[in-house]
């Protein structure tokens, strides 16, 4: 065997002289000029969640990497990000005072960096070109950010496919060259993690041209299978693989033995999982299923859809990623999708998919769609009943027919998924009011899912649910660095007076929340920031309106409660109920109705 073994990805390469000159080309060709306006796309928060749960695995690994960059770049006003295939900047840390206000939202989680929309950009162009890339100042295409440098270093999978990009960015006077470095070596840390931890790996192999550099970040790392079968290859051993008769190897390397390999080294080890530095955390313990999850879950098992209906706010997104997880389909992806947050001129182009040169200003390569992105998974239509009249034909057509056919083509592509639909609105009055499709409702409407709103639980429950809210919120999210519930459930947290006083409790529970469990969740989290590690009491509770004087019966009703609510959001939006509404996450209509309720009084 005379494989030749040398390291692709050198640390120092020149830069593609017309890699900027192929970029600022596409840029035109997107419509933008040097002093467009920069229209700053950003996510939706569960769809940034959603992103970030597709990349669950990755940004563990790119969280255990940060004292990495900690310790190359200490010290320095830059940014460490990450964004996704698409561009949307999915993980952001590092100096939280570098850039003015615009820079450091358009820096933050949601944030979208395609060339499409952002021009010539570190992240944007290395996903376009695929490669490694530093642009500075004026070399960005969009006037507007001539004032950043940035350094981006795509992330691929042990397959070799593209996930993203690692980019570092600071103002354009303090980049530094090394910064790239940084990226590249961030970047190599978590695809070497990535090939090294996949389930299957039971023997990795090591390459590189010299025995000093075996088990560096550079070198090249092959996951096999205890059969010899190859999983993956960081990019260092891909650009060679070819060359290697890996059975051959297997059968002539010794386990643990520094062996020459043609013009190199390799050795041959077995992965131990209890010594990977990167591997990822226990898989969270999910608490019990009440009984109606179980109901759904049984129901689910045959391919019956879901339809759950609730007030806003009241965890119909929760219930569904519980559902995900305890399913048949817990492996498959969970695709969630805002109906009415779709843009209308894009709307079935984002559902169903198109395919290139569909329409101007499309993907070149065409994009799949919600409904095939959720293939052998999930497909969770929230809001359904915002799906204009066109949109409901189309997607009944999908669900008879269990097939897709992408804008532009003509030929139907099966979908296998189990659809659940939500809605806060009434269907069956929509349906009667020829706003919903009947054919679609009762298609959607296999088994429906009534989620109370949080004013009717019992005390037991609310407590229960407090308990669980803080439980999760104290947890530390392994994605951000922030919390986040949902990572780790217990089965009954414990909370007692050192975490929230009974008076808390008590005041907690005789307020109306309108904007049910999302608008306690949001309370409770201002009050951990504010309690600061201490016990949780009144004074951390300041946006919860509480009636002065002795408790009385009338203090305790709790649409009493609610309606002061009201009537205090709308004086501090000046009268404005559309603006009440959307603070308070309740319709209009809600709040007219109230409003004429208390006006008859």
């Amino acid at each position: 065997m005379t494989t030749r073994i040398s390291t692709t990805m050198a640390l120092h390469q020149p830069q593609d002289p017309y890699l900027l000159e192929r970029s600022w080309q596409r840029s035109r060709d997107y419509g933008l000029s040097r002093h467009s306006r920069v229209d700053r796309l950003c996510l939706l928060r569960p769809d940034l969640q959603q992103r970030k749960q597709q990349h669950a695995q990755l940004l563990r690994y790119l969280n255990s990497s940060l004292p990495l960059f900690e310790q190359l770049q200490q010290g320095r006003r830059c940014r460490l990000l990450f964004a996704d295939a698409e561009g949307t900047i999915l993980f952001s840390t590092g100096d939280p005072y570098f850039g003015s206000k615009a820079q450091k939202m358009a820096l933050a989680n949601g944030a979208s960096w395609h060339e499409q929309s952002m021009g010539t950009n570190a992240i944007g162009t290395a996903l376009s070109e695929q490669k490694e890339i530093c642009i500075l100042g004026q070399q960005h295409f969009l006037a507007a950010n001539h004032g950043i440098g940035c350094s981006a270093s795509p992330v691929l999978s042990p397959s070799g496919e593209l996930l993203g990009v690692i980019d570092i960015s600071s103002e354009m006077g303090e980049h530094n060259q090394d910064m790239l470095l940084t990226a590249r070596l961030m970047a190599q840390a978590v695809e070497n993690a990535l090939v090294i931890n996949q389930q299957d790996t039971h023997w990795i192999l090591n390459l590189a041209p010299d025995a000093g550099s075996l088990q560096q970040p550079w070198s090249g790392i092959i996951a096999l299978r205890e059969d010899g079968k190859l999983l993956g290859a960081n990019r260092s051993a891909r650009n060679w693989l070819q060359e290697l008769d890996i059975p051959t190897m297997l059968s002539e390397l010794k386990q643990g033995e520094l062996t020459p390999l043609g013009q190199g080294m390799a050795l041959l080890s077995r992965q131990s999982r209890s010594s990977s530095v990167a591997s990822p955390k226990p898989a969270p313990q999910a608490r019990s299923p009440v009984p109606h999850e179980v109901t759904a879950l049984k129901l689910m098992a045959r391919r019956i859809p879901l339809l759950v209906q609730g007030e806003t706010g009241t965890g119909k997104d929760h219930l569904v990623r519980r559902l995900h997880q305890a399913s048949q389909r817990a492996d498959g992806p969970l695709v969630a999708v805002n109906c009415g947050a779709l843009p209308t001129d894009l709307l079935e182009a984002e559902l169903f998919g198109y395919v290139g040169g569909a329409f101007t200003g499309g993907s070149k390569q065409g994009r799949p769609g919600y409904v095939r992105a959720a293939h052998q998974g999930i497909l969770f239509l929230d809001e359904i009943g915002e799906l204009p009249l066109a949109a409901q034909t189309r997607l009944l057509r999908v669900l008879q027919e269990k097939t897709v056919t992408p804008l532009g083509s003509h030929v139907p592509e099966p979908v296998d998924f189990q659809l659940i639909a939500a809605s806060h609105r009434n269907l069956a009055t929509m349906v009667e009011q020829g706003e919903f499709r009947q054919d679609l409702y009762f298609r959607i409407k296999g088994f429906k899912l009534t989620l109370p709103p949080l004013r009717e639980y019992k005390d037991e429950d609310f407590d229960r649910l407090v308990r669980t809210l803080l439980s999760e919120l104290q947890q530390d999210d392994p994605v951000s660095g922030a919390t986040v519930a949902g990572e780790k459930v217990l089965d009954e947290p414990v909370l007692d007076e050192q975490v929230l006083d009974e008076t808390a409790l008590q005041t907690l529970k005789a307020y109306s929340w309108p904007g049910n469990i999302r608008q306690l969740k949001q309370l409770l989290e201002v009050a951990l920031v504010l309690a600061d590690g201490n016990r949780i009491d009144l004074e951390h509770l300041p946006e919860l309106p509480r009636c002065d004087g002795p408790a009385t019966g009338n203090t305790r009703d709790l649409k009493s409660l609610g309606d002061q609510l009201i009537e205090r959001t709308l004086k501090e939006c000046n009268g404005n109920v559309s603006a009440a509404a959307r603070q308070l996450n309740l319709s209009r209509t809600t709040i007219y109705a109230r409003l004429k309720a208390l006006k008859n009084c």
